[in-house]
């Protein structure tokens, strides 16, 4: 495992509602008026992606999280992009408050979706059924069950279309009591994401809407049993804590999700406006690899330019994948995407300095490849 300082990850953590930001253990939560305020006053107008987000398709996301645990200082802020491999990196580097961003309006909604399930969930068994739509026959009371035999139970469960009604009647139901000013075009999505889980298991896999499917995509089901770099399952539905933590988060409303666009005018700017009246700054981001569909362009220097106004701690730090087919370096055998940890300084010292040429270099330059 690599352990050079040039790694970081960019997952945005915002504390801007707390008073006390250096303590560890954060004794206010948001109530539900600032949770819609943040949701909706954050937000921009959507854009267009073409794939269906409901899965991350980066099967090598965990490798870098024993060298997030050491470069990150627990207890600050996080920005991350995407669906819930976001969970897994925040329950790693327990920020106080995560913000996760994303161009699709969709995925806003499908966190909105998974934090209805955390409330009504008491353990990792419980929200696997709801996620899921499996109901088990005897409660599972162990909270060491490993990831693989809890989806072997969700496969032996027979499909129970009462139980999926219930389910998504009282996800939609908690989701209205929070009055997040959602339509209902909103509430129809939901019922699509539910059912995309529902209808297709621990076998749902990333889609694409106008390139054909890739045989190479990992399942949901290979996303949560994936190991990090020491051969530890370690997504936030393999351990108990990790998910009781993310739990406490979406009680607390510690985990706000944003329509925005890391190159936008508006999300990005507002975000770094309520870091600094605050007085909270970036520990960690999350871009994933939207910075390849913005590199050479305009959006490249609108995202530079966004990232470098956030206030930010000296170790901040970015987390990038890449896809090894197209940039032809070697991560981990058998697997499509690699992940990269660099710092936010180091990133934005190598722009000003005209080093990164083309996206290859982005990519290779003193950095920790997994």
């Amino acid at each position: 495992m690599g352990r050079s300082v040039a790694g970081f990850i960019l997952i945005l953590s915002f504390t801007g509602i707390f008073q006390n930001p250096g303590t560890d253990s954060i004794p206010f939560s948001i109530d539900q008026r600032q949770f819609r305020f943040l949701f909706n006053g954050l937000s921009e107008p959507e854009g267009y992606f073409d794939s269906d987000n409901f899965i991350s398709n980066e099967r090598s996301y965990l490798k870098i999280l024993p060298d997030l645990k050491q470069l990150v200082t627990q207890g600050g802020v996080y920005i991350g992009v995407g669906p819930d491999q976001n969970y897994s990196y925040i329950a790693a580097v327990r920020p106080q408050l995560a913000f996760i961003l994303d161009i699709r309006r969709q995925n806003a909604l499908q966190h909105l979706y998974l934090k209805s399930l955390f409330q009504l969930s008491d353990s990792r068994s419980m929200y696997a059924e709801r996620l899921f739509g499996r109901q088990f026959k005897a409660p599972d009371k162990s909270a060491s069950q490993k990831i693989s035999d809890l989806l072997h139970r969700i496969d032996q469960s027979p499909s129970d279309a009462s139980f999926e009604k219930k389910t998504i009647a009282e996800a939609i139901q908690t989701i209205r009591s929070w009055d997040a000013g959602l339509n209902e075009a909103d509430y129809a999505a939901i019922q699509r994401i539910a059912r995309a889980f529902i209808d297709n298991g621990p076998d749902l896999k990333f889609t694409t809407l106008n390139r054909a499917p890739r045989d190479y995509y990992p399942s949901y089901r290979q996303l949560l049993e994936e190991t990090d770099s020491e051969g530890m399952q370690s997504s936030y539905l393999a351990d108990e804590s990790a998910f009781q933590y993310i739990k406490k988060l979406h009680r607390e409303n510690r985990i706000v999700p944003v329509v925005g666009d890391l190159a936008g005018t508006q999300a990005m700017l507002k975000i770094g406006v309520e870091l600094r009246q605050r007085g909270l700054a970036l520990d960690c981001f999350y871009v994933s690899n939207v910075e390849f569909y913005l590199f050479g362009s305009e959006r490249w220097k609108a995202y530079t330019k966004n990232l470098a106004r956030l206030p930010r701690e000296p170790n901040a730090c970015l987390v990038r994948s890449y896809a090894r087919a197209r940039q032809q370096y070697t991560a981990i055998p058998d697997y499509y995407m690699g992940a990269i940890v660099q710092s936010v300084q180091s990133f934005l010292d190598d722009e000003s300095a005209g080093l990164n040429r083309n996206y290859r270099d982005l990519v290779s330059r003193g950095l920790v490849i997994h």
